[in-house]
């Protein structure tokens, strides 16, 4: 971070709780409003105002994640009004407040263990999903960060015919995905950040139904062998080993298992 961003960054964060102007914070930095301002958004793509609203919504999300009221941290954070606070958390995250605090709980869907009379469906993610997806799968990202750097991506990539990422639906609730790109022109396709390990679940079931239907899919896309990247030494290792990948080949800390399709 450059010095003008440093210093722009540290006044806003002391003055979080507090009332300031523009004229007080480019004071501050040693700048001119008009020059500050300017520079500000060229460096940042904000205005300084819309910057330090959405620092005081990330600021109050993480009051209401460690148990605090909703009104209590929208009044600590500047904000006047419910209605308002409501309105810039969701353009924010992407859900509503009380959406986030019962997040935060942790009561995420747990149906793993007796899926014998479930209906279970494997295919693409939708938009519609990012609930699901926000509950069961990305649930340390908010729901606008769910939209904009997994879904649509992944369904981009779906429609080029350079990846795609699959859900495991499960009596309507997606609870498990497998994302696959294909980054190079070479017929590989690489399996990332699925987080999966063996547990010894129905998991473990809905990630072969993955795999199956990741492999016919595959096919469809040109693609003979699917990669699975996995540190040395990591869970994922033994549990992608136990569904027929096989190492191909090792770097620096890497580990590459392969299958073909």
């Amino acid at each position: 971070m450059n010095d003008f961003l440093g210093n722009a960054e540290r006044f806003i964060a002391g003055h979080l709780q507090d009332e300031f102007t523009l004229e007080d914070i480019s004071c501050a930095c040693g700048y001119s409003p008009f020059y500050f301002a300017h520079r500000f958004k060229e460096e940042t793509h904000k205005t300084v105002m819309e910057y330090v609203r959405e620092k005081r919504i990330l600021a109050a999300a993480e009051m209401i994640k460690n148990g605090s009221g909703i009104c209590a941290a929208a009044m600590e954070y500047g904000f006047e009004t419910h209605a308002g606070f409501i309105k810039a958390f969701k353009v924010a995250f992407g859900c509503r407040p009380r959406d986030y605090a019962a997040h935060c709980c942790g009561d995420y869907w747990k149906g793993f263990e007796n899926m014998n009379n479930s209906k279970i469906v494997i295919r693409p993610v939708t938009l519609d999903d990012v609930n699901d997806l926000w509950e069961n799968v990305y649930s340390a990202m908010t729901p606008k960060e769910i939209t904009e750097v997994k879904i649509k991506p992944a369904m981009e990539r779906e429609k080029n015919h350079t990846g795609i990422e699959l859900a495991a639906e499960v009596d309507g609730t997606v609870v498990m995905t497998l994302p696959m790109s294909k980054p190079f022109w070479i017929p590989l396709g690489f399996l990332w950040d699925n987080n999966y390990i063996a547990r010894g679940d129905g998991r473990d079931e809905l990630m072969k139904a993955l795999l199956e239907e990741m492999k016919i899919r595959c096919r469809d896309m040109g693609i003979q062998t699917l990669v699975s990247p996995q540190r040395i030494g990591d869970e994922g290792v033994k549990a992608f080993t136990g569904l027929g990948f096989k190492e191909a080949w090792v770097s620096e800390e890497w580990v590459y298992l392969a299958m073909s399709v």
